[in-house]
This record gives C-alpha cells, structure tokens and sequence, in this order.
C-alpha cells in the first residue's frame, strides 16, 4: 500500500484511535506497527486472538498492563558488554517481571476456553528468582537496600558507628565551647562533619577550615580530634559506592543472561496489548471481524469509516452506514450524486475497510467479506502543486497513469470526481476510456463523478454498476445513504435554492438546461423515489412477517400451555381414583380376621388393583392423545422460517427436535407428511413440517416406562425367567411391582429360591427391595450372594415352602 493512500485514506487516525485503547508503552508502538499485508495465515491469527479477547472483555473482564514501565531503553543498554544499570532501573525492569508473571496467571485456567491467548502467555519465562533477588536488593525509592549483600550492611553499619561518633565528639565541642560557637549544631561541608564558630574565635579550636557564611562572621571548623574518624567515615562511604557498583553489575549480568526471553516477554505482552486495543476497539464501534473471499467478491453491510464516527460521536451525532456488494462480473461501481453528499466518504470507508482487514483490525460494519487486495490505488482530492508546475487535472492524469501500470486484477481502484478540471465533454470522455481500461485489467473500482455520461456508461456496460447518494428533495439536504443500483442527481439547482440564491435566478438557470437534461433529472428523481416506495414496502413486509411470527408463537405457546393443563388436570383425576380404590380395598382386606387367608387376598387384591389401574392409564392415555391431536388439527402447522429437513435425515429410531417440546423426542416412524414420535412413554403423530432439527443417531430398543409420565402404549418387558430378575434402572416402585408378580410366577413353579438382580447403585434400590421382601407372605429368607458371585449387588430370596 502506498505512502499517499495510507495518508489519503485517514489511515494513520485509524490508529490513533487504537493507540486510545492500549495500555502500555510497548503496546502503542505495536499498535503504530500495524501496516496493511499478504499474509493471509498471520492476519488470520491476528484476528482469531482479537476474537478471544472480545470474549473475555464480553464477561466483564479487563486485561491491561498500566503498571508496566517502558521496557524499551534498558533492555537496549543491557545488549552490550559492560554496561551496568542504574539503581532505579531495576525497578522498571522488576515491572516487566512481574507482568510477565501476572499475564503467565491470568490465563493458567483458561487454556480451553481461550486458546490462542493462554498459549501466548504460557510461553513467558518464569522470572521468579531473578524478581526476588531485584526487590530484595532495590529499595521502591530507588536506593540499593542494605539486604542486598552482608558486605554492604557490615559496611553501613559501620557508617552509621563512625557518623554517630563524630557527632557526638563535636557536640561535646560545642558544649565545652559554647560562648565561642557561632551556633550550636553540627553540619557537613565538603562531605565532612564541620561546627560552626565566630570568625574572631577560630584560634580557639584547632583544626581545619572547611568555608565561611556568606557574611564571613561564622566559620565552619573541623576539630583536629574529629579528622581521623572522618576520614574513616570517607572511606567508608567510598566502600559503599563500591559494593553497591559491584551489587549493580551482577544484577545486570543476570538481566543480560535472561534478555532474550525478556525481549520476548515485552514483545508479548506489547502484541497482547495490541490485541485487546483491537477488541475494545471492535466493541466500542460494533466492529465485525472480516471475511476474506477466495475470488474477487466484496461485500460491506453497514460499513463505517470509523474516523468519522468517533469525530461525529463527539458532536452528538450519529454516522449514516453503507452498504455495498461487487464481485464476480459487476467489478465497477460509479457513484453519482450531489456535492457534500458523501460520495467521496464511501471511497474512503471502502478503501479503509479494505485496509484494517488487511492490517489485522476488526472493521467497522454489521458485516465484512472483502479479496486479499495486493494494492489499493487512490485518487482523492486536489493534487494540485506550485513547486512541480502542475494543475489540478495534470496532477489527477498523472496519478490515474501511475495507477493503471501498477492495477493488477487483484488491486482496489478508488477514484474521485473523474473527468474534472477541463471541458465537461472531454472529462466524460477520458473517464469513460479510464474506467474501460481499469475494468479491462479486472480490478475492483469504485469513481464517483457528476457526468450524465459515465451514469449511463454504467447503466448499459456490463459488469459496471450506478450508485447513488440520496439527497432529500423536501428538506434539500443529502441523507448520505448509499444507494446501490440506481444513479444520483447533482441536485446543484435545489442546493443552490436551499443556499438563498435568488428564486429569479434559480428559474432561470432551469429554463437555460438542455431538454435531455432536464427529463434526465426527473428520470433520476422518478427512480429514487421507486427505489424509496420499494424499500418502505419492504420494510412494512418484514414487519408484518415479524408481527405475524410472534402472533404464531404467542398462540403455539398457549396451546401448549392448555394442553399441559389438561394433562395435569387428567393426571390429578386419575391420581385421586387411584387412591380411593386402593383405600376401599384396603378397608375389605382388614375385614378380613383370619391371616392366611387376608394374606391370599390383600395379593389377590393388589394383583386385580394393578390390572384395572394398567386398564385406566391406557384409556387415560387414549384420551389426552386425542385431545392432543384435535387440537393440533385446529391450530394448524405453524409457518417456520426454516426449511423442511430432507427426508433421509429423518429416520426412525433418530432423536428429533420437534416444535412445542422442550426436550428431543425419539422418531418412531414415517407415513406420508406425518411421523410418529415418542417422548418418554408418549407416543403421538405430528406433522413433518413440525420437526425442527435432528440430534443424533437411531435409538435402538423401547424405552421403559418412566413414572409419573402419561403412557400410551404398553411395552412388553421380560420378567424373570429361569429364576432370576434384573431390576438393575427400575425405581423402588417399579422394581415391587415386578417382584411382586415375579415371586407369585416362581410360587406356582414350585420354586425354592431366586435371584434378583438390582446393583450397587446409590444403595436405595437394594434398602427398598429389603423392606418389601421383608414383608412379603411368599418371603421366608433374603441374604446377598459371595462377593465372587455379586456380593450386595445380587438379592437371594428363599420362598416358603
């Protein structure tokens, strides 16, 4: 991409407002970096990072790397030998260890859900040790701490000693010389402890002078008995510049040993800066991560420059998007329309979309699909030059020359106003043989003009397309919507009289236009105002089409909710029936005074109980099937905003989605546009334009009857032969009542013993079993198989003689 289209194009405020969201030194010259490029698998990691960071601020969460000092001047120092950091670099650089070790945190759980991110922060270096031995050694002020090594803590201790002792030697001066001392206190010039004494008492003291007052009536005296300690203490201070100097040169060297995973930890962390800049980016301004066509199609809905509306944003106003489709033959678009309305605006958001796509940057639309473009070529604005002895229209030729050597079938051509700056024929002329050539060399271009020419070039060549840039022709302002297939007036008269010029002149300028002209106009104005009347239809259909959506799914729903409550109430009555029969028979069972025979027939009695409740359910059952159906039948299918799933997805046994059901259901068979399903025991028929969706393979066996549901059909199951039950999924009621009947089948075969079969599971089932068989008139004994045979998980029953 050239220099001139970056700049055209407003691309370098495109980054600003990246830099805007960054948080660290490192990440604003990643995101200054950016530049358009060709390669197609790094842009799409880019973009795949900039995906998962959009998840993660979407779950309220933030990432940045404020408290990180600017990396970039140390670890330059530290590349070459012998040099040695300062003390309060190694503060900076602690800030870079520590941040590398937080992001390596951030993400340590986060490797499924976010991937790419939680790689780039796995490969940081841990930098523990290195951290540890900098905040022992550098104090948050600055200043080398005396844990950083035993020398240097004997050594400012002894400093300490040595200016303790001097101060107390010269405050004993002081006091045993009080009227000759200027004042009473000690001081330091020239790095020595030195009193203060008046000018005509220096004699008094011997020693030496270090400097006078400004007045010279005080002198500043260092005592002869105080000479030898400060020069001790002189020393020692000098050791201590030296143990520090040695203190920084080995942590240097250890900074020196590890720049190279520092560099790419700074680098990191600059490119995840850079990332999450682009994902706040894309959120503020609702940005689409692009799509990028195999041919040549080029596809923006809602597209924004996103310069212009952050600076409109800041105005109160709000951005008019664009859409635009080319691609396949239609390679040219040529945009017509009035002055101020936004023409030259969709050249350059099309030409930045291009260019953030290109660039790693989300672009600002509802939706982006666009070629790898290899340039984009740029003609906007005057290019007029003093300097270089060029017109407006020389300097226009020159660039559209430069432009047709380097267009190549996969360039973007964007041109403004072609054919200006010389006679109108002429211009039309030389614009219409330019866009030839372009559309020869299969480029994608978009012109925008005022030529009646090159609009009705576009309306009979094939492959070329007229856009238009409304203008409203009853408050005479542009609305800056694009729109595609049509052309544009210049609308120079009604903005001339939205502007004050004289209706006189106005009149007058209508007369002097050429017939053609002016039936051309109105051709163009009787076209939009189609075009609007066939929008505002459409608009009025789709929402009549949503309106009458909800209308079917608000009555769907509450048929659904009737036929929920009618099963309830069906269930409620059966329930209550139920219950009064087995009270009825328990009362003629305690009648009964003698116990074998009121054994015989309190099981005689809950045999029959179970008959006629099996009878009940199925005829219950009968009747909420048909009331289901009936009223399906009245509401009818509802219209869906799918298409019917082909007839080879549909097979039996396949658990489907069905509309009105909560849960898949189980495909039984086919007949016709119907199919039967069944949903737990449930089995019903439902019309195939009602199956939505299929979720996974063919179910094979019958379901067994789950309690509580509403049975339809009775399923056989095999109860146990040869002895022995498998029980092994039955609930505790289920599992009695087929042990009930089991153990009356192995009395009348004269059996002794059998197994039932009922797992470990949670143990319920086994506690159940155990206090149901213990109470069982056919039961004499139970006990658990050996643990080689099933141990707890196998019941033994001994039956009564």
């Amino acid at each position: 991409m050239s220099r001139t289209a970056l700049d055209v194009l407003e691309f370098d405020k495109l980054l600003g407002l990246l830099r805007q969201r960054t948080t660290c030194a490192p990440g604003r010259r990643f995101v200054d970096g950016l530049q358009p490029g060709m390669d197609r698998v790094a842009i799409t990691v880019a973009f795949a990072l900039i995906r998962e960071a959009r998840e993660w601020l979407r779950a309220a969460r933030e990432l940045g790397f404020g408290a990180l000092a600017d990396p970039q001047n140390w670890l330059e120092r530290i590349e070459g030998p012998g040099m040695v950091l300062e003390a309060r670099e190694f503060l900076d650089a602690a800030t870079l260890l520590e941040t590398a070790g937080w992001l390596r945190q951030q993400f340590r759980e986060e490797q499924v859900k976010f991937p790419l991110l939680a790689a780039r922060a796995e490969a940081l270096s841990e930098f523990k040790d290195l951290l540890a031995v900098i905040r022992r050694s550098v104090l948050p002020n600055g200043e080398v701490s005396d844990d950083a090594s035993p020398a240097l803590r004997r050594i400012r201790a002894s400093i300490t000693q040595t200016r303790d002792a001097i101060q107390k030697t010269l405050k004993h001066i002081l006091r045993t010389k009080n009227a000759e001392a200027g004042e009473d206190y000690v001081t330091l010039r020239n790095d020595r402890f030195v009193i203060p004494l008046r000018a005509e008492n220096r004699r008094s003291v011997p020693g030496v002078v270090h400097g006078a007052s400004a007045t010279g009536q005080t002198i500043f005296m260092e005592p002869l008995e105080t000479v030898e300690t400060n020069n001790q203490l002189v020393q020692l201070r000098e050791d201590e510049a030296a143990e520090i100097f040695r203190i920084l040169r080995e942590l240097t060297e250890k900074l020196q040993r590890v720049r190279g995973p520092l560099v790419l930890g700074a680098e990191t962390i600059a490119e995840m800066d850079g990332v999450f800049a682009r994902a706040r980016f894309a959120q503020e301004f609702d940005a689409a991560i692009p799509e990028f066509s195999e041919g040549n199609e080029l596809r923006l809905e809602a597209v924004r420059h996103p310069v212009l509306e952050n600076k409109l944003r800041k105005e109160g106003r709000a951005v008019v998007p664009m859409t635009l489709a080319l691609g396949g033959e239609e390679r040219v678009l040529v945009i017509s329309g009035p002055n101020t309305g936004g023409k030259t605006v969709a050249l350059k958001t099309t030409g930045i979309a291009a260019l953030s796509a290109q660039s790693g940057i989300p672009v600002a639309a509802q939706r982006a699909v666009l070629p790898f473009f290899d340039r984009v070529l740029v003609d906007i604005g005057d290019e007029q030059s003093i300097a270089a002895d060029l017109s407006t229209f020389s300097a226009h030729m020159l660039n559209l020359k430069a432009m047709l050597e380097a267009a190549t079938p996969e360039s973007l051509v964007l041109v403004d106003e072609m054919g200006t700056g010389t006679a109108p024929e002429e211009g039309a002329a030389l614009a219409v043989a330019l866009l030839d050539e372009f559309r020869a060399k299969n480029c994608i271009v978009l012109a925008t003009t005022h030529h009646d020419r090159l609009k009705t070039y576009a309306s009979t060549t094939p492959g070329v397309v007229n856009a238009a840039v409304e203008f409203d022709d009853v408050n005479l302002r542009p609305t800056y919507r694009l729109m595609v297939g049509v052309p544009g007036g210049s609308s120079g008269i009604a903005i001339a009289r939205r502007l004050g010029i004289a209706e006189p002149i106005i009149a007058r300028a209508r007369a002097l236009m050429a017939p053609e002209a002016l039936e051309a106009a109105d051709l163009i104005a009787y076209l939009h105002r189609s075009r609007d009347e066939l929008d505002r239809m459409q608009q009025q259909m789709t929402a009549e089409r949503h309106a009458l959506d909800e209308e079917r799914e608000k009555l769907r729903d509450e048929w659904v909710g009737r036929q929920q409550s009618r099963i309830r109430e069906l269930e409620e009555k059966f329930a209550e029936m139920q219950k009064r029969f087995d009270e009825n028979v328990a009362r003629v069972v305690e009648v009964v005074k003698e116990t074998e025979l009121r054994g015989s027939l309190d099981k005689f009695a809950r045999r029959k109980a179970q008959d006629v409740r099996g009878k009940a359910r199925e005829e219950m059952n009968a009747a909420v099937v048909q009331t289901i159906s009936e009223s399906q039948q009245d509401l009818g299918a509802p219209a869906s905003g799918k298409e019917s799933l082909a007839q080879s997805q549909l097979q039996p046994g396949a658990r489907v989605h069905v509309r009105g059901f909560s849960k898949p259901v189980v495909l039984r068979r086919i007949e016709g546009n119907s199919a039967e399903i069944e949903a737990g025991p449930l089995r019903m028929k439902v019309g195939l334009d009602e199956i939505t969706g299929v979720e996974g393979p063919a179910v094979s066996g019958s379901p067994r009857s789950t309690r509580g549901s509403v049975t339809v059909r009775a399923h056989a199951t095999d109860e146990g032969t040869g002895g022995e039950i498998n029980l092994i999924g039955c609930t505790v009621e289920e599992a009695t009542e087929r042990v009930d009947k089991f153990l009356d089948e192995a009395a009348l075969a004269n059996r002794s013993r059998v197994r039932i079969i009922h797992g470990h599971g949670t143990g319920a089932l086994r506690k159940g079993l155990a206090q149901f068989l213990s109470k069982h008139p056919l039961v004499d004994s139970q006990s658990f198989e050996p643990e080689e045979r099933g141990g707890k998980a196998v019941t033994i029953v001994e039956l009564r003689g």
